[in-house]
């Protein structure tokens, strides 16, 4: 592989990103590592997620994992001369991102219309919470508003003990729409790539993103709308069960999962009960199964189950701490988080991005900027 970053994916593109918070930055940030040259543009009190802490002088954590490899410059979007800056670089840029409420952009006059004339080969990439039309388009939208809307909470209430509806404790709905848009972003660059290089704006909501990743497994009793099709009650699939020191968590879908699991429980008289004879009855029966099977498992060490279950081609894990994540030998041999050395903050540790390429180098190996860090350079590029 070479290790030359001229050879990332996404070299030469270049991408103003005026979005705050998450679901846009995000997906910048996906770009970026890609090899795009992403300038973040920021309000004049800088993004809102820079507020928030833990922080090591003065760079908040979260906002180092949602911007790393980007540039940094203020503009002020109400004064004259901050809105011609920021035409000029989006006039200039392959991909724009911003995540306003509809309307916001095209009173500053940086819409797509507005813009697509200068630079007709502009990818233009929208984030909102409900999209650019429709009865709720103007309302604001955070994780948590989608994540009730969609159903989902709903659904998840029938596994909590007291039936209250359940979110997600992860701002999921925000990074799913992320990857979305960074998607659909490529397939614009392709498309221009492939049409004589006339750009496109891209929108993708909230609530449409979420909605593809969460619902499929959600719509199975909603499926087939004819009167009187089959539907089934709500199954509870994830069952962590306890070990003597632990616990652990997996799926048994075959037969031979299953009797291998029995085998590593001492339990291996289940596999002559009815109740588990193939994997419809045993996912009718799962609660009781997974029962059954932690009644061994709980005088075993969690090493011993996940090492038999390693054996016996078992799909279990043990459920670790986030440190157990770290120290995990093949979580480290894949790289899976690395840690970037910057003489002003120190070590500063970051998820990888998720594909790897035979051939390309991502660009991956600086931190998030500081406010406006690259004002002066930004500006000298545009004279």
């Amino acid at each position: 592989m070479s290790k030359n970053t001229s050879d990332a994916p996404c070299n030469g593109i270049s991408v103003v990103d005026f979005s705050t918070m998450i679901s846009g930055p995000f997906a910048g940030q996906m770009i970026a590592d890609l090899g795009a040259d992403v300038i973040k543009i920021e309000p004049k009190h800088g993004d809102p997620l820079r507020a928030m802490h833990p922080q090591h002088n003065g760079l908040p954590a979260f906002f180092q994992q949602i911007n790393r490899s980007k540039r940094s410059i203020s503009l002020d979007l109400k004064s004259a001369e901050g809105l011609k800056t920021a035409r000029d670089l989006a006039l200039k840029a392959d991909v724009l991102i911003e995540n306003f409420r509809p309307e916001v952009m095209g009173r500053l006059g940086l819409s797509y219309d507005d813009l697509k004339t200068g630079n007709p080969g502009l990818i233009y990439a929208s984030i909102s919470g409900f999209g650019p039309d429709g009865p709720y388009t103007n309302r604001p939208a955070y994780d948590h508003v989608i994540q009730g809307m969609c159903g989902v909470m709903d659904q998840f209430a029938d596994f909590s003990n007291d039936k209250k509806p359940v979110p997600i404790r992860n701002t999921i709905a925000d990074k799913l729409t992320s990857t979305t848009l960074a998607q659909g972003i490529l397939a614009a660059l392709l498309a221009r790539e492939r049409n004589g290089g006339t750009g496109q704006a891209i929108t993708v909501s909230l609530l449409d993103a979420y909605s593809a990743i969460m619902l499929p497994d959600l719509l199975i009793n909603h499926t087939f709308q004819t009167e009187g099709a089959e539907t089934i009650r709500n199954i509870n699939m994830y069952h962590p069960i306890e070990t003597l020191d632990s616990h652990v968590i997996g799926h048994i879908q075959t037969d031979s999962q299953f009797k291998g699991i029995c085998e590593l429980a001492g339990r291996e008289e289940l596999l002559q009960d009815n109740r588990f004879k193939d994997a419809w009855a045993r996912l009718s029966n799962i609660e009781a199964m997974w029962a059954e099977l932690e009644i061994g498992t709980s005088k075993q060490k969690t090493a011993d189950v996940v090492a038999m279950a390693a054996e016996k081609s078992v799909p279990l894990s043990a459920v670790n701490s986030i440190e157990d994540f770290f120290n995990d030998p093949h979580v480290q041999h894949c790289k899976t988080y690395y840690d970037i050395e910057d003489p002003e903050f120190g070590a500063i540790r970051n998820i990888s991005y998720p594909v790897r390429f035979s051939e390309s180098q991502l660009k991956t190996a600086k931190r998030s900027p500081k406010y406006n860090e690259h004002k002066e350079e930004i500006l000298k590029e545009i004279e």
